[in-house]
């Protein structure tokens, strides 16, 4: 089973006006984000030779995603990509990638003990780059909706201050090994159960 903790958040937009490539620092990351969710509209059909309704699919829609992190003195790109909304400065969409990871990481495994303890052994159990994708969302043409500069004010709160950023997909495309063939994601699937039987955990 994958945990919800490993995860990461990336602008897939390429240039699109923007020199830097991405709307986001990348050395930032992210607290929190909500997972994409799918809402399915149907229309009722009502059959003349048929006592009951049928249901057809009439339309799909995403729900809004709010990325949150902690407030730095040093850090608007939030408030940049929003402000540049309300103004109709370009870009305004965005393609964004949700990345899930597995809690899995074969580069902490593979080392020996002789490095237990060390930094470099703090790197491969805790950084992302040792741990393995597991699935990603397309979050294609999103437009920010919402933006909080911060937690509310309060003098007897020692809480680190949260900014949050709403953004609005058209459309959400889900990458998986499932998605990309059935029969191989079948094959991981009997791998998986392997070596969960073997104690191999993050799968």
């Amino acid at each position: 089973m994958l945990q919800v903790y490993p995860f990461w958040v990336f602008d897939a937009s390429g240039f699109a006006g923007n020199p830097l490539f991405t709307i986001f620092d990348p050395t930032f990351g992210f607290s929190a984000v909500t997972s994409p969710e799918v809402n399915i509209e149907l229309r009722e059909v009502q059959p003349g030779n048929w006592e009951y309704k049928r249901r057809a699919v009439k339309c799909a829609d995403v729900s809004p995603i709010t990325m949150s992190r902690g407030a730095r003195f040093y850090d608007s790109d939030f408030w940049i990509w929003a402000n540049n909304a309300v103004r109709g400065m370009q870009p305004l969409r965005r393609n964004l990638v949700l990345v899930h990871f597995m809690g899995y990481r074969p580069l902490a495994a593979s080392f020996d003990k002789d490095v237990s303890g060390s930094h470099v052994d703090e790197i491969a159990s805790k950084s992302l780059v040792s741990r393995l994708p597991a699935r990603g969302w397309f979050l294609a043409g999103c437009v920010p909706t919402r933006y909080k500069a911060g937690g509310d004010f309060d003098a007897a709160s020692s809480d680190v201050a949260i900014q949050e950023l709403e953004v609005q997909p058209e459309y959400v495309e889900e990458m998986t090994i499932a998605t990309a063939s059935p029969v191989l994601a079948r094959s991981f699937s009997l791998t998986a159960a392997s070596l969960s039987a073997a104690g191999v955990q993050g799968f």
